[in-house]
């Protein structure tokens, strides 16, 4: 009777710890899935930016005040696309040194 009682806790402790590991997958995917789509929205933001700061530098007129702008808003694209990479790669060497072989984005 002792040794199922044994059994029974170890196999509900193995049982948990499945558990808690498909969760924090799961949150991590979550995370992924919400990085991708913040890099994807700055992405084409700056798309956008930059074919605006294009059509901007077509006017003579226009030149010196707008391109000073949208030169900002380029650099601030910029910046905040190059910040969510990098916490993309920081994800992805968790992901790694989690005991999966493989990362998230090879899923």
């Amino acid at each position: 009777m002792r040794q199922i009682n044994i059994k029974d806790q170890a196999v509900s402790a193995l049982a948990c710890a499945a558990l808690d590991a498909a969760l924090l997958k799961g949150r991590a995917l979550l995370r992924v899935y919400f990085h991708r789509r913040k890099v994807r929205a700055a992405a084409s933001a700056l798309a956008e930016a930059l074919a605006e700061s294009r059509e901007v530098w077509s006017w003579p007129g226009d030149r010196l005040p707008l391109g000073a702008e949208m030169s900002q808003q380029v650099e601030k694209l910029t910046r905040r696309l190059k910040l969510e990479t990098e916490a993309h790669h920081r994800l992805e060497a968790l992901f790694r040194t989690a005991d999966w072989s493989r990362s998230v984005a090879a899923l």
